[in-house]
């Protein structure tokens, strides 16, 4: 967000707002305007795709939209073929108990489909879950730190064909993926450690789910007891084309809470707390036990508080004549940090 008449120079990078104006993180082009003007704008994706300057065979865009309609296509055929497997196998559950068709009743049928379907339906649903993980390791293998610009490897656009292949577990489900059932649980934890995550013990990955989860699991680093809300930890950047991937950590007893973002590099120490909408740059470090919110983040003052004092405060306010729980609070700063009343 820009303050009214701002000028942002050529080729400088803004991110976020803070103190009304956005944040600067590249003041831009060093030279003179005439000689960034004259730059060249073609990056990376354009040397690979529209000058053939990648050392692989570059899939062209046409080919991406057949690839992407193919698995798409596959998937939706597959979540059909498990009501159809249900309907042949309670079909011939009831034939094997010798009755006639018309001695058949819709309490009969559905005594025999239902729980046919129910048993179909959850292991195609671990099928998928199975086929996602093997695709990931297929095509992806394993990710590692480093530069991947489309005319300089073939990452990228094995990306796109392993989020292509992910369309077995998205958009499973009356519009919903597959991991939106398993937010929370022991499960998702359980999935993204198979997709080369490592996650401690007592983990609790998005409760209200997010978009995107992790990007990249293999690169992210979550500690014992930490809580990821509705919150997104990307472990790629992709600035003006040029595409790298670093680790991400998250510490032990770490809170990130919803609409938060940890970008590409970032450390986030043990016990601190990412409050709502708040964006960690890539690079940044969080200290250990302190709370940021912002975008980009900025650190939030906190008071330690005894619960004896707060309690024998609040006791003793309560007798007097008036006092709100809020004005017993702020008399409680006041006396212990020297806070002073808005």
């Amino acid at each position: 967000m820009t303050r009214k008449g701002m000028v942002l120079p050529a080729g400088s990078k803004w991110v976020g707002s803070c103190d009304g104006g956005p944040v600067n993180l590249d003041p831009g082009y060093k030279s003179t305007s005439a000689e960034a003007a004259s730059e060249s704008t073609i990056k990376p994706f354009g040397r690979a795709h529209n000058m053939g300057l990648a050392p692989y065979h570059v899939v062209p865009g046409w080919g991406h939209g057949l690839i992407w309609a193919v698995f798409q296509n596959s998937a939706v055929s597959f979540r059909a073929i498990t009501l159809t497997m249900s309907l042949a196998l309670a079909t011939a559950m009831l034939r094997a108990s010798g009755r006639t068709s018309g001695e058949y009743s819709l309490v009969l049928v559905s005594a025999k489909l239902v729980p046919v379907f129910v048993v179909v339906q959850n292991l195609a649903t671990l099928l998928f879950l199975v086929v996602d993980v093997a695709c990931k390791w297929i095509i992806m293998g394993r990710r590692y730190q480093g530069r991947f610009n489309w005319d300089e490897s073939d990452y990228c656009q094995r990306w796109q064909i392993y989020l292509a292949s992910s369309a077995f577990i998205r958009s499973a489900y009356a519009g919903r993926g597959i991991l939106d059932y398993l937010r929370g649980s022991a499960y998702l934890v359980w999935y993204f450690r198979l997709l080369g995550a490592k996650i401690g013990r007592d983990v609790c990955l998005y409760p209200k789910g997010a978009d995107p989860m992790m990007t990249e699991p293999d690169l992210v680093r979550i500690g014992d007891e930490a809580c990821i809300d509705n919150a997104s930890i990307i472990a790629h950047i992709n600035t003006q084309g040029q595409f790298s991937l670093n680790t991400v950590v998250v510490g032990q007893r770490v809170t990130l809470r919803s609409f938060s973002r940890v970008l590409s590099g970032a450390v986030v120490m043990e016990g601190a707390t990412l409050l709502e909408h708040t964006l960690i740059l890539s690079g940044d470090v969080v200290d250990a036990y302190t709370t940021c919110q912002g975008w980009p983040a900025t650190l939030i003052p906190t008071v330690d508080l005894d619960p004896n004092e707060v309690g024998a405060l609040l006791t003793r306010s309560a007798t007097g004549a008036s006092g709100t729980r809020k004005s017993r609070l702020l008399m409680y700063f006041r006396e212990t940090a020297g806070f002073s009343s808005p």
